[in-house]
């Protein structure tokens, strides 16, 4: 393991921390975020239709659904990590270490872009918003670049998961850990590695899975910035 790797995971995991004192914060518009978080896990289950109703590609989507965008629930999470992030540094290979890294990374992008819409409106009612409504904040808020960034991390870390789970020992390392990490007080952690191994080792294809994930995402992005108020439309044929 290199001390980049551990390092990488660690930066990313106090962005993450920091993220989440940060909603604390007096005046902070928790309810618009929660509120906008519910109407994008929607339009995430509508848009991926397909992949929820298949028993293969079902329980890697709602991984990315309820784990890396399950909104405010990853402060207990992050907490149990930061306790326990030394003995992962060490005892961890390198590759899952740079899978985790990037896990915390993208939930750390979603988190900011979120917050930054909220913060333009925070009075906003966005669970009962429109698409044309939801268009309009999100050219609003603008970021290009970190919305670029965010749906290429989703790629990246769809391969890495996928090289991840080629690893038989992780996987029995991981399922062995279970009882004792629940009892140390660690389960939501071991948990969450352990849903995302087996869930995108029970894909059908783990190349198609990824790529019409980033190919419509990346379709629904180009669409909004262009000012199309229906941007989700027809996703199901990309």
């Amino acid at each position: 393991m290199t001390k980049a790797a551990a390092d990488t995971f660690r930066e990313m995991l106090e962005r993450n921390r920091e993220i989440g004192r940060n909603l604390d914060r007096p005046g902070f518009p928790l309810g618009a975020l929660e509120a906008l978080q519910g109407w994008q896990r929607e339009r995430f289950s509508r848009t991926y239709a397909d992949f929820l109703s298949t028993d293969t590609d079902g329980p890697a989507c709602r991984f990315f659904l309820d784990e890396l965008y399950g909104g405010l629930d990853f402060r207990k999470r992050d907490e149990e990590v930061s306790r326990v992030a030394p003995v992962m540094a060490r005892l961890l290979p390198e590759s899952a270490l740079d899978a985790l890294a990037d896990a915390f990374r993208l939930q750390a992008i979603s988190l900011e872009l979120d917050i930054a819409m909220v913060e333009l409106g925070p009075d906003t009612d966005f669970r009962s918003m429109s698409t044309a409504d939801y268009a309009n904040w999100y050219r609003s808020c603008g970021r290009r670049a970190q919305r670029e960034a965010q749906i290429s991390l989703i790629r990246e870390l769809g391969h890495r998961l996928d090289r991840l789970v080629r690893a038989p020992m992780l996987l029995r390392l991981v399922g062995l850990l279970r009882g004792p990490a629940h009892a140390a007080g660690f389960g939501d952690l071991q948990e969450f590695l352990e849903h995302g191994l087996h869930a995108f080792r029970g894909l059908a294809d783990t190349e198609r899975f990824v790529e019409t994930i980033y190919r419509r995402e990346w379709r629904a992005m180009e669409r909004l910035f262009a000012g199309d108020d229906d941007p989700y439309a027809d996703l199901l044929t990309v």
